[in-house]
């Protein structure tokens, strides 16, 4: 009896750690291409090439962060223009180049910030907003 009770406890410890593992986002295998981690970089690079930068940030410490992201870019033809125009970045929270513009917003849910090529803040906002909307904001922002 010792030993069955101490197979189902680890089996449950053991499901335990795989459902608290990070919360990840896998930019490769969601959207066809790479991501990079570092906010200062990806600026160099887009003044460089002229494209903008978009950032997401988000904690992988917390559930379905990485969901919402995916949640945002889920229609083809939004993943498709966010290939074609920007540099993308996924990181987290205490990068300076966001912890310096979150201001009043909470970090509770994943957040997008769209950079100029020079380095200057177009927009932010919070990435939990689903598909219809992030397709919208993706046209709005490669339309200009």
């Amino acid at each position: 009896m010792n030993t069955r009770f101490s197979h189902i406890l680890l089996l449950v410890l053991f499901l335990g750690q795989i459902q608290a593992r990070a919360d990840e986002f896998d930019s490769q295998s969601f959207l066809g291409m790479t991501s990079g981690n570092s906010v200062g970089a990806a600026i160099t690079r887009g003044e460089k090439s002229k494209k903008r930068v978009l950032v997401f940030a988000y904690d992988e410490k917390k559930k379905n962060q990485a969901f919402h992201i995916k949640g945002m870019l889920e229609l083809e033809e939004t993943k498709k223009l966010v290939r074609q125009h920007f540099i993308l970045v996924i990181t987290d929270f205490k990068d300076r180049n966001i912890r310096d513009v979150i201001g009043s917003e909470g970090t509770e849910r994943p957040m997008y910030f769209l950079f100029n090529p020079d380095g200057s803040l177009v927009q932010k906002g919070t990435a939990a907003v689903g598909p219809s909307v992030g397709a919208k904001l993706v046209k709005e922002w490669t339309s200009k």
